[in-house]
């Protein structure tokens, strides 16, 4: 079961949010038949994601990023919601140059240049927006710059993502912020072990909040919250016949004089929703006796 956790130790003045999203990887993985160095891309992404949705507040609030790059792989979109569904795609799936082997370096199919953006939003809207030029891109590097740079928080991140015999193994990742009444003194020492690689190292194994906390020497750490992740989407049938409503009157005609079954695939989900004829035929009646706006 994915997991995230959020302690915090008040000795210390450092938060801590571990997450493990690794089932949900999996899943997505295999719905978007997915080669070995898009399903790590990708789950690095819900790794990150996962870890910015720990600040989410209200119930109805959500966080996407997008990753934008100059490489063959072309990006990917991620989403998580306060309630723990995570969904997401990469643009590429299959890459036959380079998935070959499980431990192609993403950087060789990333590119030189790219960008972050964080979009926070809830029901009404828009909440807040952000972007993070990474040349080339790190969901690592990108998100320490927005936690540092934009939220003025002190903090490091480390993300692993790992594959065995072409499927993917493993997704964990590890936040850790000084929080406004923590001392430097208490936080750079931890910090290096982030920069000596000790917790890559780590996350590279079957590790846990607790594990985590020991290395960083934080044992009196109190977990805060405990989330459930999972990868779910929002998509469904009632909201594909919504978005066909929508469309012009003529080409809904143009749709029931071919007698085609328009098919909507989800990005998210690789869920495919086919529309009957029938329906198609409902929807323009009911936009032709509609009033003109």
């Amino acid at each position: 079961m994915d997991q995230l956790f959020y302690g915090f130790s008040k000795e210390k003045g450092i938060a801590l949010t571990f997450v493990d999203v690794t089932e949900s990887a999996k899943t997505l993985e295999k719905k978007h038949l997915s080669g070995p160095t898009a399903g790590r891309f990708l789950a690095e992404g819900l790794v990150a994601v996962a870890i910015l949705s720990a600040d989410l507040g209200g119930d109805d609030e959500r966080i996407s990023l997008q990753a934008q790059v100059t490489g063959p792989i072309g990006g990917c979109l991620v989403d998580a919601s306060r309630q723990g569904n995570l969904r997401g795609y990469t643009t590429i799936k299959i890459l036959n140059e380079y998935d070959g082997t499980d431990s192609t370096p993403l950087k060789d199919v990333l590119g030189d240049a790219g960008a972050l953006t964080m979009i926070h939003s809830n029901h009404r809207g828009v909440i807040s927006h952000y972007q993070v030029p990474c040349n080339p891109l790190n969901f690592r590097h990108g998100l320490a710059r927005y936690f540092n740079d934009a939220r003025q928080q002190p903090t490091a991140i480390e993300i692993s993502a790992t594959s065995r015999d072409h499927y993917l193994h493993r997704a964990v990742g590890i936040r850790m912020s000084r929080t406004p009444e923590g001392l430097s003194e208490n936080f750079i020492p931890l910090l290096e072990r982030f920069n000596d690689r000790t917790i890559q190292k780590a996350l590279a194994q079957a590790v846990d909040i607790n594990i985590m906390s020991q290395l960083l020497g934080l044992e009196n750490l109190t977990i805060i919250e405990r989330r459930t992740l999972v990868a779910r989407c929002t998509c469904s049938r009632e909201k594909v016949v919504y978005s066909l409503s929508c469309l012009p009157i003529n080409e809904l005609e143009e749709i029931i004089e071919k007698k085609e079954r328009p098919e909507v695939t989800c990005h998210f989900c690789s869920q495919s929703y086919i529309v009957e004829s029938e329906e198609i035929a409902r929807l323009l009646i009911e936009k032709k006796e509609r009033p003109a706006e």
